[in-house]
């Protein structure tokens, strides 16, 4: 993420506010008293999308924001304003869902997005016990016993020790897979080469022992994460990437407080629902790099430690409550989960190594069963997508199309309740010339950086860390997403096969008696005909490439098949023919080539992406 820095007085908006201080105040905007706003949602949808493309083809401006402004209602016993839970619906398909800012506003806030001392140390214990339940080393982040080369700061090293544990077992929540560096890491730009020319394998016991390695550490057939180092001026050597980026698929969240340790992660049983993790996180500032590595590591095991907590409490309500019917049981969960993550946030807030300037982005999609709960804060963004493939029966020439059913906004001072906030806590938003008349720019919350004595700018008003930004309104919560599989595939194939239902049917006639025949245009679509998959992705590739196509291109890596006959394949007769990993190169590549005509060399942001497939069966 880029920043500014400058000397003199930039052209700001509006007046500073009273700062609050949080040097004696409790934080409300943790615990039981968990308040939500509602904001709305557009879904994005094309209506048309390309096949194969070029690297180059890819010099867009990025996508404007999926969401709106937020919807407030309601008063609490206080006379405050009180923020609400609001169903949305998209515009392509009508799938529905729900959204939550787990900010309560400012009119419940008394401190401001510096988390108070009290609350720093109870994290840090919370935290601490979640990194041992998961066989984790408080410290470092890494598995017990395990030293990587280079130092602990470092996921980008090849083995990627603290995934593997160079032959011990992983985490007990499973193998997160973690992005390594597609071009300035030789052996993987090698192997991915091999893949490319089709003299490399997807099946591990068919490749060398180190790509076995690559493949088991950054991907797989239906998952993958991949990164580029950036360049912002001098020796190449020099740079940092402040990027991180994970995968878990499977994510076996139950297995933590076990036992022993998992040694694949593949420990689903059936009474156990699917689950699945992925995030991106851009660091920025001075330290950014040990903020989001930080967040990395730390993510599955706090998250999954109050997943756990969380399961066993609900198993014993029900038991309680067993005449609750089925919606109001998966409200109370989808409520519960919402807290888990705004906590899991505020916490990796409050114990980041963010002193003296660093912070990151945190855009994650966690599956619970055909549940999806996507948290996010920053300028990194997630995406939820459909890949319809045809029927058998729609015939060669019908094509298999994907759309966006669902991605995040970026977190931007100008909108109108980020503004507010920031300016109620004394600081300023940076407006560029002419912004408000073209919205061309970057918009940013001004703070001074400890590290420079310098006013400098965050192009975001949400992350994690950023502690003197949180002075002057920049705040770690997420605006919280809730959608669900089933009615994502039941809405589009409610739109699919309209055309066979209904009073109006198409029939054809039969010309020479006159009578109705079944009509041969009218294709059938069922659920296997209909894929569900998320990405998420840093700022450096959603700069230049549009979302559309990025979305477009995640489902053909992992979806897209070629007929090749009875008794060779899946359930419609097909081979799957590319692999995520080079999805990802592609898509880092374009992101890149956008880079390189626009700056000229000069200068190229860190890229980061993850994927997964989220199907349930």
């Amino acid at each position: 993420m880029r920043h500014i820095s400058s000397s003199s007085s930039p052209h700001s908006a509006g007046g500073a506010s009273k700062k609050t201080s949080s040097s004696s105040s409790k934080n409300k905007r943790f615990g039981s008293s968990f308040a939500t706003k509602a904001f709305v949602a557009t879904a994005t949808a094309s209506t048309s999308y390309a096949a194969y493309y070029c690297a180059t083809a890819f010099l867009f401006s990025s996508a404007a924001s999926v969401h709106g402004e937020s919807t407030v209602g309601g008063v609490n016993s206080e006379g405050k304003k009180r923020f609400h839970e609001e169903k949305k619906t998209d515009d392509r398909y009508g799938i529905q869902y729900a959204g939550f800012d787990s900010y309560p506003g400012i009119e419940m806030d008394d401190g401001t997005g510096v988390s108070t001392e009290a609350f720093k140390a109870a994290s840090v214990e919370v935290v601490a016990r979640a990194l041992e339940a998961a066989g984790l080393d408080e410290k470092t982040g890494i598995m017990k016993g395990v030293t990587i080369a280079g130092g602990n700061d470092i996921t980008l090293d090849p083995k990627h020790a603290h995934r593997i544990g160079l032959g011990m077992a992983c985490p007990s929540y499973g193998c997160p897979f973690l992005p390594m560096d597609m071009h300035y890491d030789e052996e993987v730009k090698v192997h991915l080469e091999n893949m490319r020319k089709g003299t490399s394998s997807n099946n591990e016991s068919d490749v060398s022992e180190k790509e076995n390695t690559m493949l088991k550490t950054s991907g797989s057939e239906k998952a993958a994460t991949l990164t580029l180092i950036g360049y912002k001026g001098g020796r190449m050597e020099d740079q940092i990437n402040q990027d991180r980026a994970l995968a878990l698929a499977p994510y076996s969240y139950w297995n933590i407080n076990s036992s022993s340790p998992s040694n694949t992660g593949d420990s689903d049983s059936p009474s156990r629902p699917i689950a699945r993790l992925i995030g991106a996180f851009d660091g920025h500032a001075k330290y950014g790099e040990k903020v989001s590595e930080y967040v990395a590591k730390t993510l599955p095991a706090l998250l999954g430690s109050k997943l756990v907590e969380h399961d066993a409490t609900m198993s014993s309500k029900e038991k309680k409550n067993d005449d609750d019917d089925v919606a109001e049981i998966q409200r109370r969960k989808d409520h519960d989960i919402g807290r888990i993550l705004h906590e899991t946030f505020l916490e990796l807030d409050a114990t980041s190594p963010a002193h003296p300037s660093g912070g990151c982005t945190a855009s994650a999609v966690l599956q619970v069963g055909t549940r999806i709960y996507i948290a996010n804060a920053g300028d990194s963004r997630s995406f939820v997508g459909v890949h319809v493939t045809p029927p058998t029966a729609a015939g060669s020439d019908a094509k298999a199309t994907t759309a966006i059913v669902f991605g995040t906004r970026e977190d931007k001072a100008h909108l109108m309740k980020e503004r507010e906030r920031v300016e109620h806590m004394g600081g300023t938003v940076y407006l560029p010339n002419g912004f408000m008349d073209t919205g061309k720019g970057t918009t940013r919350v001004l703070y001074k950086d400890p590290t420079t004595g310098s006013t400098s700018g965050l192009a975001m008003s949400r992350s994690i860390g950023d502690w003197d930004a949180g002075a002057v309104g920049v705040i770690p919560d997420p605006l919280v997403d809730i959608l669900d599989t089933k009615e994502i595939k039941k809405r589009v194939l409610e739109s699919l096969n309209k055309a066979c239902g209904g009073d109006a049917k198409e029939v054809e006639i039969d010309p020479a008696s006159g009578e109705s025949l079944p009509s041969t245009s009218c294709v059938t679509y069922t659920e296997k005909n209909v894929k569900v998959f998320a990405v998420s992705a840093t700022d450096g590739l959603l700069d230049y490439l549009p979302e559309e196509a990025i979305v477009n291109h995640v489902a053909k890596g992992l979806y897209e098949t070629t007929k090749v006959g009875d008794g060779d394949s899946n359930a419609f007769g097909e081979q799957k023919t590319t692999n995520p990993l080079l999805v990802c190169e592609d898509l880092i590549y374009a992101a890149a080539q956008g880079w390189q005509e626009d700056k000229g060399g000069r200068y190229r942001d860190d890229i980061a992406i993850a994927m997964t497939d989220l199907e349930t069966e």
